[in-house]
This record gives structure tokens, C-alpha cells and sequence, in this order.
């Protein structure tokens, strides 16, 4: 059926092609009534928006006290000794000073809370959020010591900041965290309020995966002179920072602090035993039910130790010294140098929801609910801003501790809330036990919560036998992080994973199409191997969208997978093809460009070969070609790839294989090499899996069919959709495609070639097979849906409505079916 009349029969309730600006009005009325006219000021419309934006009013009186409070309680009260001594961890990787990672920990989760729609996502301080925000509190704030540990602005140290507890260059170091994480919080909200949720998806998990095990190693790399507590360690920023860092930290190594390096070499080899050989361990987990807080055991022997040594005078350890106890005063964030952070916040705010969405998508996933990526955004944002004024540096989802509570039972935000508590003990009164701790401790905390992270390079190694494209995408963002830096190693990732989708769609799979036998289902001749063509017709699928990058690749491959090149150069110079140049408009040639660009030639030339020499191994297999087409028809049902689902149709493609078996001596060796040199006349493009159309791609498909009729050859095209064929219109295509030329689908399409051929008697050669096999009928073989009238002979002149397929072998075999007249508004 032509779709101009599946359309008018059907109702299509789409509007007829529209312009651009027509179209963008259309969409201005309706999301104007979307927003405005369908939302009323009711009070239903302002519950409902309330709860969009804070859906702990609608979830929390839904809440299954009974069976979720017990879970979800303790989950609280482990990750906030968890999150304890890794907020202060994190706080001393981001260069600010150890406090503000316990009200990390506690302000923003305040605000996630309300306004989350994930159940198991831990807000707080991040390894890979951490090393990033450090390099900009490196770049912008004041430090007393230089790179060494020698005290170079004494000023800085010495004078606190306007009675406050801190002096000058932490004040600083505060001021420049918490500016950062307000433009980070404003970037997020941004993304959310503009519906940039979506985006998400074009981070693929090869991507993310390989960008924090790259970060992984900066986070790892950073501790290494608070374990081995040596001097003369550098900062290193920028291009092949970590390779400068290594080959410096060699350099001083001798300078290792010996009661430094015990105190942190005992820390990380605890912690390891217990997260890796007990917590990991699944027999040992089951017995003890929770998972046992390393990190905690950590910081309380860490501390007693400390204390009662007198760590710090007699041998010289480095503590943390002092935390200050109470609440923070809010306070505007530092805006006079947010204009030069503006570029690395926003690095740091797309990583930071990629991860946090990653994250939370894949808990959603395991225990059946959904997330809202928008809500996710405005919830992280307003949760950074509402941190911001509280000295906090920005958060993000912890994949340590999310995993964790996801272990432990925690089925709720409810957790987050139970874990504010504990850290805001902590803030308020435990927070003094902490200063005698040993920095090595917390170095090691931070070293050993990333090693899961950065055995993610094991990775590639599935990614070897799966995908080469998703280990190029893991090996290019890694290697990008390592060698170069977070940032730039981000923008390397973005750019590959985004010209693989390019590569992708610009060079698409291009195919022949055949047809099964028995059946009106088409498929690749050179995936399937019962997959036969059609004698005359030529069908070619493009499984992409048609637009300007890839145009002139799909116009190469459409032409030599037809041989539309051989047909050219055979009617070039005839009079007839001279004729329809002549006749032809001049503006009807004026194309796209990118249509006229040569692509590759080698790679046409080398398809003309490979057809060619398909047909010389048919033409060398002389009387074997019946033998063989007989084979491709019967290979399922000669048992080799029989499956349990196809009992009845193997005992129709058994049926119809006896039928031609038995038939196959009376069509002589003439008649095959005639049905060999049929011509080709019509070209059939299907447009099944193309989406839409640029005006490059209808400037393709208008030479396309100019070219085709100046050969004598039709263009068909099969399976378009609407806004293809909306394209088609407004580009004023209907001038070399006629609306007789667009088909709803493909079978339609050959039935209609195949009636054109023998109203115009042109494919004698199929002909004359038909008339061999005519009394072979598959009435019995085909199922009863798709049996075939071979009597239209016998039918009266107003009922011949159908005709008897062409019956043919050695290019494959064409089932009887029925052809409706679709030609008769061309008589």
C-alpha cells in the first residue's frame, strides 16, 4: 500500500508538513498549555508541584515504619561512622582544613534528603570530587608553607581571620572551597531546571569507569606524602602531573619519616584485611550481618595512640592539631574570583552527576523503583548552594559508602538522616578527640577507600572478548586522566565517546536485502543464508539516520551494492541518456555537495570486486547452481540450525524443499543462464531504520533517483516514517519521487516492481521459469495466512486483482504470491 493512501485510510494524526518556524510555533502552543492552561492555581496543581521539588512530603507518610525503620536505622548509624573519619580524610585531599568534611557530611545531606529521589545514594565527601576541588583551592588560596613544608608567609599562620578559630590562609583555603561549591551547586541546578537529565545517557559506563579509576590513581598519588611523611614533595597541576609527582616522590624518598611510614603502613594494611578479607567475604558476612567500620577502628587507635605517646613532639608525626567545635556561622560564599572558577566547577558538576546518576540508576534498577535524573540535579545543586554558606566544599554521591548501605540493608533516605546525627555529634562535641590524629591515618583511609576504584583496570580485560569500541572509549579516558590530567582527561573522554556515536552513524551498516522463502520477510542475503534476491530488483537497507556526515558515505554504498555504477557507465553516452540529461530543469541538479564528495574509493572499488567475484563463484558452479539455491533454501530444515520454537515451519521449509528437489531437472541450463542476465529495474531503498532526514540526505535520495530514471531503473523507497517523508515535502522532493514511489512496507514495494516488470514484459527470462514450475504450487507448504492463488489465468477479467509470483533458482526462490496492481495509476 502506498503510505499517501495508508495515511488518508488509516488517519494519520499528525499535522501536514510544517516549516520550521511553523513547527516551533506548534511547540511554543504546546507547552504553553502544558505549563500554563493544564496547570491551573489549584490547590491540587500546588501539591503537586511542591512535591516535585520536595518528594519527602509525599514519600515520608507513606513510609513502612514497621518494616523499613529497624534496616534503615542501623544502615544510618555505619555509614555515619563511616563518614566520619572519611569526611575528615577527604577534607585534608581537597587542601581545607579537616573540619570541613564532617559539615560536608552533615549540611548538603540536610537538603538531599527533602529532595532526592534515589533511596540509596550517600551524599558527602568523594575521592574523585576532592583531588579535583584541591586543584582549585591550589590555584586561588593562601598557604602559609610552600611545597616543601617550610613556612614562607608566617602572617598566614600565625593571625587568625577576625577572631575566628582559623587563621588567614585556611580562612582562605575555606573561602575558595565553598565559592566552588556554589558555582558547582548553580551549574547543577541549572542542568536541572533546563531538563538536561537526559544528557546523562551519553556518558556510557566505559566512560565513567574509566575516568574514576583514572582519578582513583590522583586521589591514591595525593596521600603519598602524608603516609611516608616526606619533605620536598611538590604539587604538581596540569599536563603529566602524576608522571612529575612520581618521578619527584623517587627523588626524596630518602626522606621518608620513619614513625610516619609505620604509623600509615599499619593503617592501610588494617583496613585492607578488614574490607577485603572480612567485609569481602561473603561466608564471614553472613555470621556477622554488618559490615564492620574499618575506617572508625582506624581513627579511635589512631588517636588513643597519638595521645598517649605524644606522637607529635617525640617523634615528630604530623596531627590534625585542631576542630573546632559548634556550628558554622552561615556566610556568603567568596564571589570575587568565582569568574575564574567558572570552568572547573563545571567539570567538576558534570562529574559529579555522572557519577552520582550512575550510581543511583543502578540501585534503582536492582531494587525496582525509578529515579527522576532533573529532580537528581536540582536536588545535588540546591544541596551545594544550601552547603556553600556553611563552609562545605562541593559533595557527591560516595560509590564506597552507597555501596555499603546498599550491603547493610538501608532502604530509604531515612538513613541520611540517621547518619546527620552522627556526624553532627561529632561537630558539636566529639569533634576534640579528634586532633590528636595522625594525618598518616587519614591518608591511609583515603589510599585504601579508592583501591576498588582503581582495580577497575581489570576491566579492560572483558572489555577485550566484548567490545573493542568500549575498551578503546576505557583505554583513551584512562590513559587521558593518567598522562594528562582529571580535567583534560574528562574533555578527552567526552570528545572519544561522542566521535565513536559520529563514526558510528557516519559510516552505518549498508546491505543487500533478500527475501525468505515461504515468507514475506526480507533480511541481509549476507547474514542469512536462506536470504534470496529478488530477479530485477535490487534492495538495499541503511540502518541510520541520512543527514550530512554520512551521505555521501550511504550514496557509495547504495551505488555499488546495486551496481549503479556499471549501469551508468553502460548508459552513458546513449542517446536515450543524453535525452533525459537534456530534458532535465537546471536547478534539478543542483544537489548538496556533500553528495559529489568521492568517499573512499578503494573501498567501492573493492566492493565492485568482492560482487564480482560472488558471481563468478555462482556462474563456476555450472549445473551445481540449482543443487546449491535448493541447499540455501532447506539448510533449516536440513537440521543444522534447528531450533525448539520451529517445529511447524520446519516441516513447511521441508515441504517446499521436496517440491523444488523433485522439480529441479526440468529447468534447463539456458533458462538459468537467462535469469542471470535479467536487468535491473528497480531500486528499493529501506528506510526502516531511518529516523529522519536532513535536507543533505533528500539532496542524496533526489540525485539518487534522477540518476535512476536516466538508467531506466525506478526508485522505491519502503517503510518510511513521517517526518521522513514531511522532509521529503518541504525540500520539494515530490518532483523525482511521486507519492506512488513510498511504500508501508517492503513486501509491498516488490509486489508492486514485480507487477510493473511483467505489465512490461521485461523479465522474460523469470517469466519463462514461472511458466516451468507453473504447476508446482507451495499451497500445501505455506501456512494457511499466506497460501497462493495460481488461477488468475482462470479468473474472470474483474477479479484479476492478482498474479502468481515469479518462481526462479540459482538467485534464490521467490515464493507464489499474491501481487496487487499498484501500477494501474501508471497505465
Amino acid at each position: 500500500m502506498f503510505c499517501s493512501r495508508f495515511d488518508t485510510v488509516y488517519g494519520v494524526c499528525e499535522p501536514a508538513p510544517l516549516t520550521p518556524w511553523q513547527d516551533f510555533k506548534r511547540q511554543c502552543r504546546k507547552f504553553f498549555y502544558r505549563t500554563v492552561e493544564g496547570n491551573a492555581i489549584t490547590k491540587k496543581s500546588l501539591y503537586r508541584t511542591l512535591t516535585n521539588w520536595i518528594p519527602v512530603i509525599d514519600w515520608l507518610p507513606k513510609y513502612e515504619w514497621r518494616s523499613s525503620l529497624l534496616p534503615d536505622v542501623i544502615a544510618g548509624i555505619t555509614i555515619g561512622f563511616l563518614n566520619t573519619p572519611q569526611g575528615v580524610a577527604y577534607a585534608m585531599a581537597t587542601k581545607t582544613p579537616p573540619v570541613t568534611g564532617l559539615y560536608v557530611s552533615f549540611f548538603p545531606l540536610l537538603v538531599y534528603f527533602m529532595m532526592a529521589t534515589s533511596r540509596h545514594l550517600s551524599l558527602g565527601t568523594d575521592a574523585v570530587t576532592s583531588v579535583m576541588a584541591s586543584k582549585i583551592v591550589h590555584d586561588h588560596a593562601l598557604f602559609a608553607e610552600d611545597a616543601n613544608g617550610n613556612v614562607t608567609h608566617p602572617e598566614f599562620k600565625e593571625l587568625p581571620y577576625n577572631g575566628s578559630v582559623y587563621t588567614i590562609a585556611e580562612w582562605s583555603q575555606i573561602e575558595i572551597a565553598s565559592a566552588a561549591g556554589f558555582l558547582c551547586g548553580i551549574w547543577q541546578l541549572i542542568f536541572g531546571l533546563i531538563g538536561a537529565g537526559g544528557l546523562v545517557v551519553y556518558f556510557s559506563d566505559q566512560l565513567v569507569q574509566g575516568f574514576t579509576c583514572g582519578a582513583a590513581f590522583h586521589v591514591f598519588t595525593s596521600q603519598l606524602g602524608s603516609v611516608f611523611g616526606v619533605t620536598g614533595l611538590h604539587d604538581h597541576y596540569g599536563a603529566f602531573k602524576l608522571i612529575n609527582i612520581y618521578a619527584n616522590f623517587f627523588q626524596v624518598i630518602r626522606s621518608t619519616h620513619v614513625t610516619t611510614f609505620v604509623v600509615g603502613l599499619i593503617s592501610v594494611i588494617f583496613l585492607i584485611v578488614v574490607k577485603f578479607f572480612i567485609n569481602g567475604n561473603r561466608k564471614i558476612m553472613s555470621v556477622i550481618k554488618v559490615p564492620i567500620p574499618a575506617e572508625l577502628f582506624v581513627v579511635i587507635f589512631g588517636t588513643l595512640a597519638s595521645h598517649l605517646m605524644n606522637m607529635e613532639k617525640d617523634y615528630g608525626v604530623k596531627i590534625i592539631k585542631k576542630i573546632p567545635i559548634g556550628f558554622p556561622s552561615p556566610q556568603l560564599p567568596h564571589f570575587s574570583k568565582m569568574s575564574e572558577m567558572i570552568g572547573d566547577t563545571f567539570a567538576i558538576a558534570v562529574v559529579s552527576l555522572s557519577i552520582s546518576i550512575t550510581l543511583g540508576l543502578l540501585f534503582a534498577s536492582k531494587h525496582g523503583y525509578s529515579i527522576d535524573p532533573d529532580q537528581e540535579f536540582k536536588a545535588m545543586g540546591v544541596a551545594k548552594i544550601f552547603g556553600s554558606f556553611f563552609q562545605c566544599f562541593p559533595s557527591s554521591a560516595s560509590v564506597a559508602r552507597t555501596a555499603v548501605q546498599n550491603d547493610v540493608g538501608g532502604k530509604t533516605q531515612i538513613v541520611s538522616l540517621v547518619q546527620c546525627t552522627i556526624v553532627l555529634a561529632v561537630i558539636v562535641y566529639f569533634g576534640k578527640f579528634l586532633e590528636p590524629l595522625p594525618k598518616a591515618c587519614l591518608g591511609a583511609i583515603v589510599m585504601v577507600s579508592v583501591l576498588k576504584l582503581m582495580f577497575q583496570i581489570g576491566e579492560l580485560i572483558t572489555l577485550w572478548s566484548l567490545s573493542w569500541i568500549d575498551m578503546f572509549i576505557f583505554l583513551l579516558v584512562f590513559l587521558g586522566v593518567i598522562i594528562l590530567d582529571v580535567d583534560l582527561g574528562l574533555a578527552v573522554g567526552i570528545g572519544c565517546a561522542i566521535a565513536t556515536v559520529m563514526l558510528r552513524l557516519q559510516k552505518p551498516k549498508v546491505g543487500p536485502i533478500g527475501r525468505i522463502p515461504g515468507t514475506d520477510i526480507y533480511r541481509r542475503t549476507d547474514v542469512y543464508s536462506t536470504a534470496v534476491e529478488v530477479l530485477g530488483i535490487k534492495i538495499v537497507r541503511v540502518d541510520a539516520p541520512i543527514y550530512f556526515a554520512n551521505a555521501s558515505y550511504i550514496k557509495r554504498r547504495v551505488y555499488a551494492w546495486a551496481d549503479l555504477y556499471n549501469l551508468i557507465k553502460k548508459y552513458k553516452g546513449t542517446k536515450a541518456y543524453e535525452k533525459k540529461q537534456e530534458t532535465e530543469p537546471e536547478q534539478k541538479h543542483n544537489f548538496a555537495f556533500t553528495n559529489n564528495i568521492s568517499v573512499n574509493d578503494g573501498d567501492g572499488d573493492s566492493m565492485e570486486r568482492r560482487m564480482r567475484t560472488r558471481k563468478l563463484s555462482r556462474e563456476s558452479a555450472g549445473a551445481r547452481s540449482i543443487t546449491s539455491s535448493i541447499r540455501r533454501l532447506s539448510l533449516l530444515a536440513g537440521g543444522r540450525r534447528r531450533s525448539a520454537h520451529t517445529n511447524i515451519d520446519m516441516e513447511i521449509l521441508n515441504k517446499v524443499r521436496h517440491t523444488y528437489e523433485s522439480h529441479a531437472d526440468e529447468i534447463d541450463a539456458d533458462t538459468l543462464t537467462m535469469a542471470e542476465t535479467v536487468p535491473t529495474k528497480h531500486l528499493i531503498i529501506d528506510c526502516s531504520e531511518v529516523c529522519f532526514v536532513d535536507v543533505t540526505g533528500v539532496g542524496f535520495l533526489k540525485k539518487c533517483s534522477m540518476e535512476c530514471s536516466a538508467i531506466d531503473v525506478e526508485l522505491l523507497l519502503a517503510c518510511t516514517n513521517k517526518p521522513v517523508r514531511d522532509m521529503l515535502v518541504l525540500c520539494k522532493a515530490d518532483e523525482y519521487i511521486k507519492p506512488h514511489q513510498l511504500f508501508v512496507t517492503l513486501h509491498d514495494a516488490v509486489l508492486y516492481a514485480l507487477n510493473v516488470q511483467r505489465r512490461a514484459g521485461s523479465n522474460s527470462a523469470a517469466m519463462n521459469i514461472h511458466n516451468k514450475l507453473m504447476h508446482v504450487t507451495t499451497d500445501e507448504a505455506a501456512p494457511p495466512s499466506r497460501k497462493v492463488s495460481v488461477a488468475y489465468e482462470a479468473a474472470p477479467p474483474s477479479r484479476k486483482t492478482s498474479t502468481t509470483a515469479y518462481e526462479y533458482v540459482n538467485r534464490g526462490f521467490q515464493r507464489h504470491g499474491s501481487i496487487n496492481s499498484y501500477a494501474s495509476s501508471r497505465k
